[in-house]
């Protein structure tokens, strides 16, 4: 039993003199004592980090005309398109990486296409053709069906041809005079006198001119040996001038129609792929902000939650050594009980020797 008590003392007093285990004994004990603040201080200095280099925000240059999202089983992509003028740069389409609603996105590929633009009208152009008839079987063949045209503002097509804008006009007279010449007889007449022929006579509407006079004699009578007409007969001629107009050529002019286009180059379209990554947070770490200055932390709960820190430490580095501790004192027990038995054996034989050795000088 005393030796149960001494190694009982000796593993108290091994606790009372170890710092851990007696600032553990006071914090988590009860009584007044456990009531106490620690009158320990700790000081934790913490250095001051460096500025952030904030970038300035970038000034778009140029903007998207459409954004589009893809999402599917393999991800999330964003696909955004910009269509450049000619006076645009490409270079000044972003391609940094943005995050968005937890993901981060990631350029990975541009594509360029170029794009024209057209612009169309509708055209008529007439030609002019001279012909020598104006009969259109004939003015056809001279007429090609369809034609190429290419305008002075560079517009080109192929037109087809009108027939119903046909149309074939006189290009040019010539004309003629002659002269209209009639006859009339007047018989019976008393003598050959052309005042008594008429000067002028009608004929269809046209007025004609005596001409000239022919007499004929009619029934001769012989008197006094001389042979004498009994009337005359007057053939007249009378004449008129008429004029003739020939038709030299034609003029036929035909319309041929269609549309005409135009291609100019238009603009340049920039389609820019952004993929997706999911942003996972392993620990959530607080950094004090850029303009806060280092400050000692001597508050009482960070100075209790070190010292209940170094005291749990303690306690656990104190128990293996307790335990060790006890081992010792009971193995040296255990050997000084065994010195003790043989030295109490051999005071056992000495005093057993003498005993006898008394008893026979004695007798």
């Amino acid at each position: 039993m005393k030796k149960l008590i001494a190694i009982l003392c000796s593993l108290a007093l091994f606790l009372s003199i170890t710092p851990g285990f007696s600032a553990f004994a006071a914090e988590t004990g009860g009584g007044d004592e456990a009531k106490k603040p620690s009158n320990v201080n700790i000081t934790v200095v913490m250095p001051e980090p460096a500025p952030e280099q904030v970038p300035e925000p970038a000034v778009l240059k140029v903007y998207p005309s459409d954004v589009s999202e893809i999402r599917d089983k393999s991800g999330w992509q964003i696909v955004k398109t910009y269509e450049l003028n000619t006076n645009e740069n490409p270079e000044d389409i972003p391609r940094e990486s943005f995050e968005r609603n937890g993901w981060k996105f990631t350029l990975t590929d541009i594509t360029r296409k170029e794009t024209a633009n057209a612009q169309v009208r509708e055209h008529t152009e007439t030609v002019t053709l001279n012909t020598s008839t104006k009969e259109l079987e004939q003015i056809l063949p001279q007429l090609a069906p369809t034609m190429e045209y290419r305008a002075d503002d560079g517009s080109a097509g192929i037109l087809s041809l009108d027939i119903s804008s046909i149309k074939v006009e006189t290009a040019g007279t010539k004309t003629s005079t002659y002269t209209l010449s009639v006859t009339r007889e007047y018989p019976h007449l008393s003598a050959s006198d052309t005042s008594l022929v008429p000067k002028t006579v009608e004929d269809k509407g046209k007025t004609y001119t005596l001409a000239g006079v022919d007499w004929k004699a009619g029934n001769t009578v012989t008197v006094d040996y001389d042979a004498l007409p009994e009337y005359y007969t007057a053939v007249a001629t009378y004449t008129a001038s008429g004029k003739s107009t020939k038709v030299t050529g034609y003029t036929t002019t035909a319309a041929y129609k269609g549309t005409l286009a135009k291609l100019s180059q238009g603009k340049t379209i920039y389609t820019a792929y952004f993929l997706g990554e999911e942003i996972r947070t392993t620990l959530e770490m607080t950094e004090p902000a850029p303009d806060a200055a280092p400050k000692a932390a001597t508050s009482p709960d960070l100075a209790q939650k070190s010292g209940e820190a170094n005291a749990n430490g303690a306690w656990l580095a104190i128990i293996p050594l307790a335990v060790i501790l006890a081992c010792g004192a009971y193995y040296y027990m255990k050997r000084k009980e065994t010195q003790n038995a043989k030295t109490h054996h051999s005071d056992a034989v000495a005093a057993s020797d003498g005993g006898d050795g008394g008893s026979g000088s004695g007798g």
